[in-house]
């Protein structure tokens, strides 16, 4: 059976990351998906999500799995109903800069633990919302990533190509955290403005993983934003 609701996590993320708001989403078909481990393309992955949805079914993704979640969209707005996108960016090349060009360089370079140490030394506890329990996921997260398979999702990211428009027939949700340290507010504004969303959700707090911090709440607004009750715009 296809699933209604896909969950799509991001570069630090698994398919558990969204497993406590799944829980509370019980009246809906859901499902969440791991990036391979080898070599894959944000495209082909893409693909994959359009082709295991339910037609008219909603795609859920965070930070690099938002923009999977566009790629999904615009390749396939015949199977794509609707999108919630969390934390995510309008332009991979504009958020890696001169770090796309690095990670394609390395990319016979050996992988060993210093590319781990290099992710770990770049995030603060202002990216978990200064949640212990958030912090402790992702990290884990990161431990359990063989060095192959991470340098395989930063490659896709370098390698993702742009999205130029969204398009109209699909339904546009953009979650964001106001104290989200990772994507800039220009960034969020260029989202905004390419997806032009049905909805908005600003988050007060949470970081970049608003849904590992308060999985209730996040849970209760997507309910509210598949159903249509969600305000045009409205706090978390």
């Amino acid at each position: 059976m296809k699933a209604e609701v896909i969950f799509v996590p991001g570069l630090l993320g698994d398919r558990w990351s969204f497993q406590s708001v799944r829980e509370l989403l019980k009246d809906a078909a859901t499902e969440s998906v791991d990036y391979p481990p080898y070599p894959f393309s944000l495209e082909g992955f893409a693909d994959l999500l359009a082709e295991k949805l339910k037609p008219g079914g909603y795609l859920v993704g965070t930070s690099m799995g938002g923009y999977v979640v566009l790629l999904a969209a615009v390749r396939n707005p015949s199977k794509v109903g609707g999108v919630v996108l969390i934390n995510t960016f309008a332009s991979p090349r504009r958020m890696l800069g001169w770090r796309r060009f690095i990670i394609k360089a390395i990319r016979k370079v050996p992988k060993g633990e210093w590319l781990k140490g290099i992710i770990r030394r770049s995030i603060t506890d202002a990216h978990f919302g200064y949640d212990d329990r958030a912090k402790a996921y992702v990290l884990g997260v990161l431990e359990r990533l063989t060095p192959d398979a991470l340098y395989s999702r930063l490659l896709a990211l370098a390698e993702a190509p742009e999205v130029k428009s969204f398009p109209k027939s699909v339904y546009g949700a953009v979650i964001y955290s106001e104290d989200d340290p990772t994507v800039p507010k220009e960034e969020r504004v260029r989202l905004l403005n390419l997806v032009e969303p049905k909805r908005v959700v600003a988050c007060s707090y949470g970081g970049h993983f608003p849904y590992l911090v308060n999985p209730k709440g996040f849970a209760t607004l997507l309910r509210e934003l598949i159903n249509g009750t969600s305000p045009p715009f409205s706090p978390l």
